[in-house]
């Protein structure tokens, strides 16, 4: 095949080479020089003559490529000069120049042994011997190996609607750190399909025959990628349909009679329906992916648009298939939950077709409409924005528990109901979790004004330190909310909300964790607000266990609580109980729930337990991760009447065994609020009517 610039490069071969000193630093030296195929990468096989060839050696301090990628006679002060077999010296085209070794396009040699030589200015610093022959084998290789699958794509041409699509022929698996076949189907119906082989040093052939599973399969020899790609094309095709019963087929290359290496392709017989990123999968990440995996949430990537998506092809398939993505712990059957992130098994099958397929993009014109994702709230602009002052916690603190008093605008004339809520954690990397409560009477404010450390805030280990007797029982709830690592938004149905009462405050205890560096932490929580006050308000119930030993080396300890009406004066107040007993508003409706562990903690579960002995499995997780906690609102309310009682079972490891153990060797673990304690809690969420109006004076000092 000729080449219109093989002219021209023999004239430049000729040209005279204007001397160049050799930069200060740089030590002459003669050394051997190993050459070989940049294709195949193979060093035992020879090279032929106008591919791209690498040269091993030492030649630089430092890298330099050619302007624009286009061979350059000198590069660096460095040329390198080839005397082909029939005894004629060639300057030879530059590539780039590295410390260890250098691309440069091979001269059009004769067959046999060749001599290079590479000159800084006037010295030689390096020469050696290579082979050259005719057509280059290792070629096509997806592994640059000579073996194994081919490197290239496949061309499926729709007839019917007169358009093309491209598939990789083999995919690197990097979890597993090897290359793997995408079947192709020829028997598709309404396709053609082509293969396009890609390698170096067949430019020039003359005579070209494939086979492919033994058959012989028309070809042509182009190259489309310019000369600097040192990429040739071997186009194949059309293939026959009795392929599609060959599961792995040899490709084989002859050209101008001599064999090049043996590829493969694979084959399936499966129904040909082609899976693209933007007419199926961009549709399952935005129902299932997108809300974690868009800029600036808590993803390491985005998944919204297909070049992301590419680059992760093979780590999302491994992650839907053990089911470790989406994030969703609680196992089925054990409540059903509003927003579950699980994919069913058609789904599963959906992204791995896709993934084996090479990932392709499809046609853009499938698309669905983007979804929009507001930068900094998901749930859109809060109607109160409260923040946490700068806080910057001691380099050399283990676990630092702050709280921060913050108070309601007095713009805020009327006691509201929050009905949404979202946190923003300002550093994710020392902030482990957060706490919201109520203070409706600002005890916080004096707690704050009281210490003495000169810092925001005040020290707040286990709780804000707020006592219950400024609260209107069966109004107002302790808790607010909380955030943990994988915390989404929370927003209440419609009627239910938090009463927060006019001119109160409300304590921020963030939980931070130091990772050894000067790390600073300002936090914002999103409030959203209720037009008008909400019939029903929502208390938070911790059921908790604070006293248990977790033995060190212990695989499987289990650790028990439990909550019941009859057993709460020591949590919650004796009048609160009296009121919402006397109140006849019983049985209530559990809207969700929020278990809570460390990083010693397995599963956990919590069952609702009637008089009876009938047993309501209410959230199960059987494999807890510290990173991936989560408020989870059921879909359909469930009642707890005055008799009922919360059952909680919770599974710790604290063998050497477990990779989350923070201590080496173990030691017995305790309830505490650093993160190397543990605790136990789950969290339920009751609604109440709003005895503000049930109760007339009640709430007549709010």
């Amino acid at each position: 095949m000729p080449v219109t610039s093989l002219p021209f490069l023999r004239l430049i071969g000729l040209l005279f080479l204007v001397v160049l000193l050799s930069p200060a630093g740089l030590r002459a030296h003669d050394s051997q020089i190993a050459v070989y195929s940049a294709a195949s990468l193979n060093r035992e096989v020879p090279v032929a003559p106008n591919s791209i060839a690498i040269a091993e050696g030492e030649f630089a301090e430092s890298t330099t490529h050619a302007p624009g990628n286009e061979p350059q006679l000198v590069l660096d002060t460095v040329a390198v000069e080839v005397e082909g077999s029939d005894g004629v010296s060639i300057r030879a085209a530059i590539f780039s120049v590295e410390p260890t070794r250098l691309r440069f396009l091979v001269p059009n040699l004769p067959a046999g042994n060749a001599h290079l030589t590479v000159r800084r200015g006037s010295e030689t610093i390096a020469d050696g011997n290579f082979d050259v022959q005719a057509v280059s084998p290792g070629l096509f290789s997806a592994a640059g190996s000579g073996g194994g699958l081919a490197d290239g794509h496949a061309e499926i041409v729709d007839i019917i609607a007169g358009v093309r699509h491209e598939q990789d022929l083999a995919y690197f698996d990097d979890v597993n750190g090897t290359f793997r076949p995408i079947p192709l189907n020829p028997a598709a119906a309404g396709t053609v399909l082509f293969l396009r082989l890609r390698g170096t040093g067949i430019r020039f052939a003359s005579s070209l025959e494939v086979t492919v599973g033994g058959v012989v399969v028309p070809a042509t020899c182009r190259n489309e990628q310019g000369m600097s790609a040192g990429e040739d094309e071997v186009r194949v095709g059309p293939l026959p349909v009795q392929l599609v019963h060959s599961e792995i087929a040899d490709v084989e290359l002859t050209a101008d009679g001599i064999v090049a290496n043996t590829v493969q392709v694979s084959f399936t017989d499966s129904g040909g329906t082609w899976v693209t990123f933007s007419n199926q999968v961009s549709r399952l990440f935005q129902e299932h992916c997108q809300i974690c995996h868009h800029p600036g949430e808590v993803a390491p990537f985005s998944l919204m648009n297909y070049s992301a998506a590419k680059e992760w092809a093979p780590a999302i398939k491994q992650a839907v298939e053990e089911r470790t993505m989406p994030p969703w712990k609680p196992v089925a059957g054990h409540g059903e939950f509003l927003g579950e992130r699980r994919l069913t098994d058609g789904e599963i099958e959906l992204i791995s077709t896709w993934v084996d397929l090479g990932a392709p993009e499809g046609n853009r014109a499938d698309l669905p409409e983007p979804l929009e994702f507001d930068i900094n709230w998901t749930l859109g602009e809060p109607d109160l924005i409260l923040e946490t002052p700068r806080y910057t916690p001691a380099i050399d603190a283990t676990d630092d528990y702050r709280c921060f008093s913050l108070k309601i605008p007095e713009s805020i004339t009327e006691s509201v109901s929050i009905i949404g809520m979202e946190v923003r954690p300002g550093n994710r990397k020392i902030a482990h979790h957060m706490i919201l409560y109520g203070d409706p009477v600002g005890e916080s404010v004096g707690r704050e004004a009281a210490t003495q450390d000169g810092r925001p805030g005040y020290e707040c280990f286990g709780s804000a330190n707020i006592s219950f007797s400024g609260f209107t029982p069966g109004v107002e709830s302790y808790f607010l909310g909380l955030w943990a690592p994988g915390g989404r938004p929370l927003s209440y149905p419609e009627g239910i909300g938090l009463y927060l009462r006019r001119g109160s405050h409300v304590v921020v205890q963030m939980h931070y964790h130091p990772d050894g560096t000067e790390q600073s932490d300002t936090t914002r929580i999103g409030l959203y607000l209720a037009d008008q006050r909400t019939p029903q308000n929502v208390t938070v119930v911790p059921v908790l266990n604070t006293r248990f030993v977790i033995p060190p080396g212990a695989k499987r300890h289990e650790v028990t609580a439990s909550f019941s009406l009859s057993e709460a004066s020591g949590l919650v107040p004796r009048r609160f109980l009296d009121v919402i007993t006397s109140s006849g508003v019983f049985p209530v409706d559990i809207i969700n729930v929020a278990p809570h562990m460390h990083l010693l903690g397995r599963e956990i579960r919590m069952d609702k337990l009637s008089s009876s002995g009938e047993r309501t499995p209410m959230i199960y997780i059987d494999d807890w991760e510290f990173d991936w906690q989560d408020q989870y609102t059921f879909k359909n309310p469930v009642k707890f009447h005055l008799t009922d009682r919360m059952e909680v079972s919770a599974i710790y490891d604290n063998s050497a065994e477990n990779p989350r153990n923070p201590n080496n060797p173990p030691i017995a673990v305790r309830w505490g609020d650093r993160t190397v304690d543990e605790m136990c809690i789950v969290f339920f969420s009751v609604v109440l009517p709003d005895l503000c109006t049930l109760s007339p004076g009640l709430c007549a000092s709010h």
